[in-house]
């Protein structure tokens, strides 16, 4: 029964493990999830797009606040590691931006919606863009003035804790 018990533990890790390597690298390395679309675009066609223009802006919403923590305090790891999460974004981002081809001009009973999409993926590029080059300038411009905050409350701090034992008193 053990026996059983150890295989049963050893493949459900094993499968674990690969899972969670497959979307590693799934979210590393984006693929299209299908053909580039026709010219004639049809429902199918239209709803794949919309649904990856979805899963696109849901990634950007996921990766936009992942990283809030970094407006409290700088480290380099994290903005590295902030910023290769968003060249993973803008590669997924282009990948459905070459499927789907928004860039071109459709003159089918989709137009307008597909008009529409392409407008919201243009947005998402700019929206992107634009949080980007706000955090980094926040986290360049005010980032260091809170770690100096946060340095001199700590001082203080342990001159008020340094005071109080010398006159005996106990820290509440």
């Amino acid at each position: 029964m053990s026996w059983f018990v150890l295989v049963v533990v050893s493949l459900g890790s094993v499968y674990l493990l690969a899972s969670v390597g497959v979307s590693i690298y799934r979210r590393r390395h984006a693929v299209p999830t299908g053909e580039r679309v026709s010219a004639q675009l049809t429902s199918v066609d239209i709803q794949s797009c919309f649904d990856d223009l979805e899963d696109v802006s849901e990634s950007l919403v996921k990766h936009l606040e992942n990283f809030h923590h970094l407006l409290a305090h700088y480290e380099s790891e994290e903005v590295q590691r902030w910023d290769e999460e968003g060249g993973v974004w803008r590669k997924q981002w282009k990948v459905l931006g070459e499927r789907c081809q928004f860039e071109t001009t459709r003159t089918t009973t989709f137009r307008k919606e597909f008009e529409e999409m392409a407008a919201a993926y243009s947005e998402l590029e700019v929206t992107q863009r634009v949080y980007t080059d706000e955090l980094k300038r926040f986290v360049q411009n005010r980032g260091p003035r809170l770690d100096q905050l946060r340095e001199r409350l700590a001082k203080i701090g342990v001159r008020i804790a340094r005071a109080a034992s010398q006159n005996g008193e106990r820290k509440p």
